[in-house]
């Protein structure tokens, strides 16, 4: 640590103290360079107060809104692998209460919603506290504001909940097996309640039914308020374009379960959804084109898999329903939350549970699992993490580690374990790994059959491309980690070179024994056979991030990466197509045999392997494994070590908020 450049801040003993901190990766150079650069010129801080202001500033980097330093040594204190000191080397105050004390004391830290400060200080359930900049309290107090605004003031299109419950009770109950009639009308009720107001928080794990639940609830609202469904304006964002797209596709599905007039299901057909930047008219520096002062034209927003949206995002939305709107909040709590700042619809969930807040009125919480019909062992899995009680974590854990199992008819395996080794130093693991790919059903093994029966000519034709898309649903590689040989990264890598093998040998099974062994086609750096995730927006070739393509010859015969079409006309009929892309205008990109579970979200696959990393992490928590299970529609495998898993499932994703207690 001694060969450590010098930062040469302006306070001098500021950065004596903090630069152990910095060499252990507690806090980074740019954290300390800022609050030097922020404070140098104001008033005398105390050294130990501009630390816990430099924490603050590392805490949203993690997805926190602020710091708690009563708990900050304890989350923050795991010294640097490569450079790091040990934990006694770094000088944490001893007296975490005075060093409390002497942060709200700072005149530079605002209490109380005082204005023209950098830090704010707020407290929290008990006897906490939570420093945090004074640009994410503003945004924290705004976005309460703005959905407190919403859950107590009446919509303009106005609609009683019996009205609506007349109309949504024959909608939601029919077809309904007989022993859940009376949990369907339960739900029923609280979704006609909330939607008489302005808010609707609408809960539930995959499978459960919140979609067809709001397809019900926008054709309750055209049958009351305006039954013609000329007028009301209705808008649908998401905040990824995959899942805008999965959106939009959702709500043109099973309209005639609704019962709604040809006029209704006419307006249902025609919502295409977008996504939440593009509705807001976000530009690059974050100015948004709708706000407060120029809200969003719409009646009704309804916004789907809320968990992905971060506290400035939120209160952006929040601010752009117009008085008078309903805004509509989808989402499932168990999820992963935003990789950005905030866990704004567990915050909500968590306020909406307790009688006295305003929101409780506005939640409708969907319990029936409907999705994992043909996977009775996912979906037994899902609920006992939903529970999140010591019991439930490890009725998980006997499950997916195959020490205990549900009773006959269900005795079919659903959850698997393959056997992978940490440096990929046995190609069994990955054989075990890539086999979903390469097998006949799998999307590889499609493309594999056509080139065994026409070659590269065989994979030209539109019916072709259409095909191999089709299976690409059928698997899919869940990592924790970017990098690594258990990452995304090392993966694809090698997951990759067995599905460009059994490409090649199909290739190669019509040719003569005694002729020249023929290559896999590649271009530009691609192969052909490789998946392609998009990884940002790019509206110029209408892809979104998260959208997933395949490399195939063209009819001319060059590779491009193939997607599936979007939707054709505003009739709401999917074409089923596919379009092409030259590889040189592929928008950002990384392959996709591998994807972490971040990535994942939205996403929906018949069989899902999720691949845990050699150590703890702390991006091992409950919630992720949840989320990589619930991608799974038939069958779930694993690989990883028994113990990790329980250390995954007995850590919950915990992020510092105080919006909770501001909607309370």
């Amino acid at each position: 640590m001694s060969d450590r450049p010098a930062l040469h801040l302006r306070q001098a003993v500021f950065e004596a103290l903090a630069s152990p901190f910095a060499a252990a990766g507690v806090v980074s150079d740019d954290d300390l360079l800022l609050v030097d650069a922020a404070t140098a010129r104001l008033a005398r801080v105390p050294e130990r107060v501009l630390l816990a202001f430099a924490l603050a500033l590392r805490a949203q980097r993690d997805g926190h809104v602020g710091v708690d330093l009563a708990q900050a040594r304890r989350l923050y204190d795991r010294p640097n692998e490569a450079e790091g000191p040990q934990a006694a080397q770094l000088a944490w105050p001893a007296d975490v209460a005075a060093w409390q004390r002497e942060v709200r004391a700072c005149p530079l830290v605002a209490s109380n919603s005082e204005a023209h400060r950098l830090f704010a200080v707020q407290g929290l359930v008990g006897a906490a506290e939570l420093l945090m900049t004074a640009r994410m309290a503003d945004e924290q107090t705004r976005l309460a504001r703005a959905l407190l605004r919403l859950a107590t003031t009446a919509p303009a299109l106005s609609a009683s909940a019996t009205e609506l419950r007349s109309h949504l009770d024959p909608q939601l109950t029919r077809g309904v097996a007989p022993a859940l009639v009376a949990a369907k009308r339960h739900s029923v009720q609280a979704l006609a309640t909330a939607a008489a107001g302005s808010l609707v928080l609408l809960t539930g794990g995959p499978g459960t039914g919140k979609t067809f639940g709001v397809k019900a609830l926008i054709a309750a609202l055209y049958a009351v308020c305006d039954p013609q469904a000329e007028h009301m304006r209705v808008v649908l964002a998401a905040p990824t374009g995959k899942a805008a797209v999965r959106m939009t596709e959702a709500m043109a599905e099973q309209l005639d379960k609704l019962g709604a007039t040809p006029a209704v299901e006419r307006a249902l057909r025609q919502l295409p959804a977008m996504t939440v930047h593009k509705l807001l008219g976000l530009s690059p520096d974050g100015r948004a084109r709708h706000g407060l002062e120029r809200p969003l034209d719409a009646d009704l927003v309804v916004v789907d898999e809320a968990s992905m949206v971060d506290l400035p995002l939120m209160r952006k939305l929040a601010e752009a329903v117009r008085p008078g709107a309903r805004l509509v909040l989808i989402g499932d709590p168990d999820q992963l939350a935003s990789v950005d700042v905030g866990t704004v619809l567990a915050d909500l969930y968590a306020a909406s549970s307790e009688p006295t807040s305003p929101l409780a009125r506005c939640a409708v919480r969907y319990t029936v699992n409907h999705r994992f019909a043909e996977a009775p062992l996912v979906s037994a899995i899902a609920v006992a993490l939903q529970a999140n009680t010591p019991d439930g974590r490890q009725e998980a854990a006997a499950h997916l580690c195959g020490q205990l199992a549900l009773p006959e008819p269900h005795a079919a395996l659903r959850v698997e374990r393959v056997v992978l080794t940490p440096a990929n130093a046995r190609p069994t693991g990955l054989d075990a790994l890539s086999r979903p790919y390469t097998d006949p059903t799998g999307y590889a093994g499609v493309v594999a059959q056509l080139l065994r029966e026409g070659g590269v000519a065989a994979l030209r034709e539109p019916r072709a491309h259409a095909k191999v898309l089709e299976a690409m649903g059928c698997y899919r590689i869940l990592a924790v980690h970017r990098r690594g040989h258990l990452g995304v990264s090392g993966l694809n890598e090698g997951v990759g070179e067995r599905v460009r093998t059994a490409l090649t040998k199909a290739l190669n099974q019509r040719r003569p024994s005694d002729a020249t062994p023929i290559a896999l086609p590649r271009q530009v750096g691609h192969w052909l056979g490789e998946l392609v995730l998009v990884t940002e927006n790019a509206y110029d070739v209408d892809l979104r991030n998260g959208d997933i393509g395949v490399v195939l010859p063209a009819e001319g015969g060059e590779l491009v990466a193939v997607f599936a079409a979007a939707r054709a006309d505003a009739t709401g009929d999917s074409p089923g197509g596919t379009r092409e892309l030259a590889l040189a205008r592929l928008p950002p990109h990384m392959p996709a045999l591998a994807m972490t579970v971040h990535k994942s979200q939205g996403s929906q696959f018949e069989r899902v392997a999720l691949v845990l990393p050699e150590r703890d992490s702390p991006l091992l928590t409950r919630e992720l494994v949840y989320t990589a299970l619930t991608r799974a529609s038939k069958t779930f495998a694993w690989s990883g070590d028994e113990a990790l898993l329980g250390t995954a499932l007995a850590r919950p994703v915990v992020r510092a908020s105080g919006l909770r207690e501001l909607l309370m």
